[in-house]
């Protein structure tokens, strides 16, 4: 005979086993747990990839690491960047479309690569119209918003933007005018570079940067307009023993963002990434003074004869760099016409 007790059936039906009430304390011990960590800390770690573009050797991809670990450690871990150097993870000129598709959260661009596309983009590479890297971090602070709006447009957030050393002039004589390259193998490699051959009467030669420094070896280049790090690079010394630093322009890399990317990340993620990147712009222009003071100590070690430009060859770069910023602000529209007048004449 078997006993049954309906009451007794269904309080045991509700009663929980000691296995459950085990997994039940564990759970609420866990939450207990997690309503005590951080928010960073219970938050899962988003990893983002950056297409670097250039070599881990140079300051540009050891400022671009250093800013993904800043940004990391100011998101307390929230945040982790990848940082896929030497455009092994996408050629620089796919960065632009790709970051505003969304299907890459973060690149590195050489900034007037761009300026076909986007005129506003050509202002840093504007020859003749900056002297020194006081002259282009004022040209940037006018630049930034416009440049900001513009690419917002497209999808693309601006983290930050970080030089390159100056460019000045190597030669095998002394040129205290322009007329001195008259006849001579001028290296060329964008507008104004053309420009300058055309009107000194020099031979227009296009080398590829990875075989400049053969080509200086076997005396296919007289002169050229180049950074005094590629002089280094390139071992300019072998041939030309002159370096009129004139600081034609002093272009930029940035370091862009998805927009779809950037809505996606809570708001103290995205706090910890301006810090970084404030952080990364202010470390690389003084990165970019650096470099330039070091290669220019090279130069001179190895005997190159450095000098700043002649009266005579500043009045006629200035003429030169007139004439293109006035075709420049054609292209560029009403935001970078704007920025180069508070360029040239600011406030106050």
């Amino acid at each position: 005979m078997t006993d049954f007790d309906p009451q007794a059936r269904a309080s045991a039906a509700v009663r929980p086993t000691r296995r459950q009430a085990l997994a039940t304390l564990g759970a609420a011990a866990g939450a207990g747990m997690a309503a005590w960590l951080p928010t960073a800390a219970r938050a899962a770690t988003t990893t983002l990839q950056c297409a670097g573009a250039y070599t881990d050797a140079l300051f540009h991809t050891q400022n671009l690491q250093q800013f993904a670990r800043q940004a990391g450690e100011a998101s307390q871990g929230a945040l982790q960047i990848e940082v896929v150097t030497n455009a092994k993870l996408m050629p620089m000129i796919e960065v632009i479309p790709a970051l505003s598709k969304g299907e890459l959260a973060m690149g590195e661009i050489f900034m007037s690569n761009f300026a076909q596309q986007y005129p506003l983009l050509g202002i840093d590479s504007l020859p003749f119209i900056v002297r020194s890297f006081e002259d282009a971090h004022r040209l940037w602070e006018v630049t930034r918003e416009p440049t900001r709006a513009s690419l917002q447009e497209q999808g693309i957030r601006v983290l930050y933007a970080a030089p390159w050393p100056g460019q000045g002039l190597f030669a095998r004589t002394p040129v205290n005018r322009l007329d001195d390259l008259k006849g001579q193998k001028f290296r060329v490699n964008n507008d104004a570079t053309k420009f300058m051959a055309e009107v000194a009467g020099a031979t227009p030669v296009d080398i590829a940067a990875n075989n400049l420094a053969k080509a200086i070896q076997d005396g296919q280049v007289d002169a050229m307009v180049t950074s005094s790090t590629t002089g280094v690079d390139s071992q300019s010394w072998n041939a030309m023993g002159i370096f009129v630093d004139m600081r034609a322009w002093i272009p930029k890399n940035l370091i862009l963002m998805s927009e779809k990317r950037w809505a996606q990340l809570p708001e103290d993620v995205r706090k910890a990434l301006e810090t970084a990147a404030a952080q990364a712009e202010a470390r690389g222009w003084q990165l970019a003074r650096s470099a330039d003071e070091a290669a220019q100590r090279v130069l001179a070690e190895r005997g190159t004869k450095i000098s700043q430009p002649s009266f005579e060859l500043r009045r006629t770069l200035d003429l030169m760099g007139e004439k293109f910023a006035r075709e420049w602000s054609g292209k560029a529209g009403v935001g970078g016409a704007r920025a180069l007048i508070s360029y040239y004449a600011p406030a106050g």
